[in-house]
């Protein structure tokens, strides 16, 4: 079935690219390419932040968010192949600007891409390994230095690569705005929907194992992270919505007006400022003022919405860009196609913890 999707998906996409419809479909591609790799990026991400800070009581934690690696191969793979479709992306590829050529230049683009994902995933797969060849919990066992220097540079990294990959894949998109605040704004949803995939995580695998379900304290410190994050991203978006509409430049203003003032991008927007933020707070707001609750099936949900918001809000960064540039009205047949092409990635990831997981090594069970 999951071959199938992604047979499906892939089918979807060289029909769309042969019917001419290729700016949209290349662009649902960078907007899954982007969530699906965020995700796989913010999990070992999150371990190296729980190694560093010296989480013990996140031992478990540390092995089910590093299993993320698994989509790395494959995520690399479609970060070469969307260079393939620069030309149709990106209009300073066509035209180039004088004044931005030193860094919006093809080479420099490619090179810088494919040198820092490829290496923010080495350190990844590298570092995940080290965590699963070690005992959960233990701080004083050898390796622990070796898993603390490679965290370091995962985190340098995640930083470094994630807030590039904001500025040139999404940013330059429309290459005539910019913020200095959307690196860091792509890097916290990234973050953001990796501890919220990390809570649907632990809860998948812990089906079936009735004695290895997290402890409600364990679940309620995660319950925490996410509710922070939560707040960051929101206020990274604020932080960046505020400048522009205080400095109410032209340039700047047009590009929030396309995506809250204009269906279908503003339906989209609020969707994803409720499910993404609104609901999220208010319900972890209550949940962290009392004793931890022994079920988690509600914190699964609204962990699930969480991943949504960060979609849709992934669709509002990228599509409008690409419609202007040439994409034409949004119809039906491209949401047929969005929808194709999400499934397809969607059953990619899957399907590569099913493949990769095993090679890698990777044990998603944890010693107490």
């Amino acid at each position: 079935m999951l071959g199938g999707l992604v047979a499906l998906g892939a089918v979807s996409f060289l029909v769309a690219l042969a019917g001419g419809s290729g700016t949209h479909a290349w662009a649902v591609f960078l907007v899954n390419l982007l969530f699906w790799s965020g995700l796989s990026a913010a999990g070992p991400a999150i371990a190296g932040i729980f190694e560093l800070t010296e989480a013990r009581w996140a031992a478990r934690l540390r092995r089910i968010s590093t299993t993320t690696v698994a989509f790395m191969p494959v995520s690399f793979v479609l970060f070469l192949l969307l260079l393939v479709g620069m030309r149709a992306l990106y209009p300073w590829v066509t035209v180039p600007i004088p004044a931005k050529a030193a860094w919006l230049n093809v080479p420099f683009f490619v090179l810088r891409t494919v040198v820092g994902v490829g290496a923010l995933y080495w350190v990844s797969v590298r570092f995940a390994k080290a965590v699963h060849g070690s005992r959960a919990g233990a701080s004083e066992e050898p390796g622990r230095a070796e898993r603390a220097r490679l965290a370091v540079w995962l985190l340098f990294l995640f930083v470094i690569v994630g807030s590039l990959l904001g500025f040139d894949l999404v940013m330059s998109l429309d290459p005539h705005w910019f913020s200095g605040l959307l690196g860091g704004y792509v890097v916290v949803g990234m973050l953001y929907s990796g501890f919220a995939f990390l809570v649907l995580l632990t809860g998948l695998y812990s089906i079936g194992r009735p004695g290895w379900v997290m402890p409600p304290k364990e679940m309620q410190d995660l319950a925490k992270l996410v509710f922070a994050t939560s707040i960051v991203w929101m206020y990274f978006f604020w932080s960046q919505y505020l400048v522009i509409w205080y400095g109410n430049v032209p340039i700047e203003i047009r590009y929030v007006l396309a995506r809250f003032f204009e269906d279908p991008w503003r339906r989209l927007a609020i969707c994803a400022f409720f499910i993404g933020w609104v609901i999220p707070f208010s319900y972890l707001l209550g949940r962290l003022t009392g004793r931890p609750p022994e079920g988690h099936r509600i914190l699964v949900a609204v962990s699930c919405l969480s991943l949504i918001a960060i979609f849709l809000e992934r669709i509002v960064l990228v599509l409008p860009s690409t419609v202007q540039s040439g994409g034409g009205p949004y119809r039906a047949a491209d949401l047929l196609l969005t929808l194709l092409i999400t499934l397809g990635f969607a059953a990619l990831f899957i399907l590569s913890f099913r493949i990769f997981v095993p090679r890698f090594g990777l044990t998603p069970r944890g010693e107490a």
